[in-house]
C-alpha cells in the first residue's frame, strides 16, 4: 500500500526517522550479536536466501549486489574522506591563488595599461578564436579587486614581457596541480575535472600568448581571470553548490535509484556508520527533483527530518526498530535508508506526509560472513518466518524472507535477504504482510521501494 510518510511512521510505532548520530552509538546488543550457538539452518533455508554468494551463473557478483556494493563505498567515502578532500582542494586553489598574486605583484604597469584595464581607452576584444573571455564588461575594473599588490604605474615603455618565463611556467604548474588534485580527490564522486582541465590549460595558454606578444593588459586580465576562478573554487558557496555533502547530489544519487527511470522524483535519507566509527547522515537526491523541490526542501518547520520526529512525542527511530536483525559480528559497515517518494513539489516542504519505506544494509567481511548471519537469524527462537508470499524488487523477486522479529516487546515484520556480502531489510513495520497485501493495487507499500536500487534488474 502507499502509506504517507505520517502513516509509515505511525505503522513503526510513534513516528519512524534516521535518529541522530550520537544516539546510534548506545544502541543495546541483539541477541544474534552475543549468541555462541552455532548456526543450523536447513538447506530449504539456504535456497529461500537466493545464493548466498550473491553471485551469477558465471560466478560473477549479481547486479543487486555491485550496486549495493557501489551505494556502501561511496557513503564510506563520505564518512571518512570527503573531509580531507575538500581540504586538499583549497589548499590546492589557494596555491594557484598565491602564484597569481605573487607573478602578478612584479609585472610593471604604465599609465596607458591602466587605462586599459579600467577600460578608459582600447577595451580589447577576443574575437580571434580564444577559448575564453579574460575581459569583463565596461566600468567594472575587476582588476582592482583581486588580492595582487599591483605596482604604481609609470610612464615608462617596457619592451620586456611581463612575466618571466619562469613566471609562466610556476603558474602553469600551480593550475596543473590543482586539476591533479581534483583528480586523486573528487573524481569520479563530483563531475567537473574535464571542465577544470580544459579552463587551466586554455587561460594559461592564453595568458602566455599575450605575454609574448608583450600585451601587459591582457596578461594582468588573464591573471584576474584566474584568481576570480580559483578564489571561487575554494569558497564555501561553491562547495556547497556543486561539491556538497549534505544535500548529496552526486552519484551516489543514481546509485541509489532504481535504474530504469520515473515519473515520480525520490528523496533519500541516509545515516551510514563505518566499523572505524566514521559517520555520514545527509539527504540525496538526483537532478530530476527540479528547482521547485531543491527551493523548497529546507523550508518551514519539518514534521520528520533525519534526526527523528519532531512532531510527536516517543518516537520509535528505523535504527532501533532493526536492532534485532543488526549484527556486529564480521560487519564492515552499515546504513540505514529511507526511500521518499517526492512527487508534490507545492506541498512547500519535505515533511511527514510524504510515502516512504525504510532499506537497512549491513555490509560484511565476505559472501560467507553474510551467510553465516543471515542463518544465525533465521535459526533464532524469537524470529519466524512470516507466512507471506513477497516478491520486491527486479532481480530474483522471490528472494526476499518474510519475518517476524521483535521489538518492544511486540511483533514487527520485515523482509531480507543476502546479496553477495550485503544483508538487506525492508518493509519494516508493525503492521504484518498479511495486511498489507489486502490494500488496493495502486497504493501497494512497495511503491516507494521500485524507487530504489533494490529494482536493479538481472543485467
Amino acid at each position: 500500500m502507499g502509506y504517507s510518510r505520517r502513516t509509515v511512521l505511525g505503522l513503526l510505532g510513534a513516528s519512524v526517522g534516521l535518529g541522530a548520530v550520537g544516539a546510534a552509538r548506545h544502541s543495546t546488543l541483539a541477541q544474534s550479536e552475543v549468541s555462541e550457538q552455532q548456526p543450523t539452518t536447513s538447506e530449504a533455508a539456504r535456497q529461500t536466501n537466493d545464493g548466498e554468494s550473491g553471485t551469477a551463473g558465471d560466478g560473477t557478483p549479481s547486479a543487486l549486489s555491485r550496486r549495493t556494493e557501489d551505494v556502501m563505498d561511496e557513503l564510506s567515502w563520505f564518512a571518512g574522506e570527503y573531509d580531507d578532500a575538500i581540504a586538499a582542494l583549497r589548499d590546492s586553489a589557494d596555491d594557484v591563488l598565491a602564484a597569481v598574486s605573487d607573478h602578478g605583484a612584479t609585472i610593471q604597469l604604465s599609465d596607458t595599461v591602466v587605462e586599459r584595464l579600467d577600460g578608459e581607452t582600447d577595451r580589447p576584444r577576443l574575437d580571434r578564436g580564444w577559448p575564453y573571455d579574460i575581459w569583463w564588461d565596461e566600468g567594472q575594473r575587476r582588476w582592482r579587486y583581486v588580492d595582487v599588490a599591483w605596482q604604481d604605474p609609470t610612464d615608462e615603455v617596457t619592451d620586456e614581457t611581463p612575466l618571466s618565463a619562469s613566471a609562466v611556467a610556476d603558474i602553469r604548474a600551480r593550475t596543473d596541480a590543482f586539476v591533479d588534485t581534483f583528480s586523486a580527490e573528487l573524481d569520479p564522486h563530483f563531475t567537473g575535472l574535464a571542465a577544470e582541465e580544459s579552463f587551466a590549460t586554455a587561460t594559461v595558454d592564453t595568458i602566455a600568448e599575450f605575454n609574448r606578444r608583450g600585451d601587459i593588459a591582457m596578461v594582468v586580465a588573464g591573471l584576474v581571470r584566474l584568481y576570480e576562478h580559483y578564489e571561487a573554487l575554494s569558497s564555501a558557496a561553491y562547495v556547497d553548490d556543486s561539491l556538497s555533502d549534505d544535500p548529496v547530489r552526486n552519484r551516489l544519487a543514481g546509485y541509489l535509484s532504481a535504474p530504469a527511470p520515473t515519473n515520480t522524483p525520490a528523496l533519500f535519507e541516509v545515516e551510514y556508520w563505518g566499523r572505524s566509527g566514521d559517520t555520514h547522515r545527509a539527504f540525496v537526491y538526483g537532478d530530476s527533483v527540479g528547482g521547485a523541490r531543491r527551493d523548497e526542501l529546507y523550508d518551514g518547520e519539518p514534521l520528520a527530518t533525519i534526526d527523528g520526529s519532531t512532531g510527536d512525542a516517543g518516537g520509535i527511530r528505523l535504527q532501533d526498530a532493526v536492532s534485532e536483525l543488526s549484527v556486529s559480528a564480521g560487519r564492515v559497515d552499515r546504513c540505514y535508508v529511507l526511500v521518499n517518494e517526492w512527487d508534490r513539489p507545492d506541498s512547500g516542504y519535505y515533511s511527514a506526509e510524504l510515502t516512504s519505506q525504510p532499506i537497512f544494509v549491513q555490509r560484511y567481511e565476505s559472501a560467507a560472513a553474510a551467510s553465516d548471519v543471515y542463518e544465525r537469524l533465521l535459526d533464532r527462537t524469537d524470529i519466524s518466518e512470516a507466512a507471506a508470499d513477497v516478491t520486491l524488487g527486479a532481480a530474483d523477486p522471490d528472494a526476499w524472507t518474510p519475518l517476524r522479529f521483535p521489538h518492544q516487546g511486540q511483533p514487527w515484520s520485515a523482509v531480507m535477504r543476502q546479496t553477495g556480502r550485503h544483508l538487506l531489510v525492508a518493509g519494516v513495520a508493525r503492521r504484518p504482510f498479511e495486511q498489507r497485501e489486502t490494500e488496493v493495487p495502486s497504493t501497494r507499500w512497495t511503491a516507494p521501494l521500485e524507487l530504489s536500487w533494490l529494482w536493479t534488474t538481472t543485467a
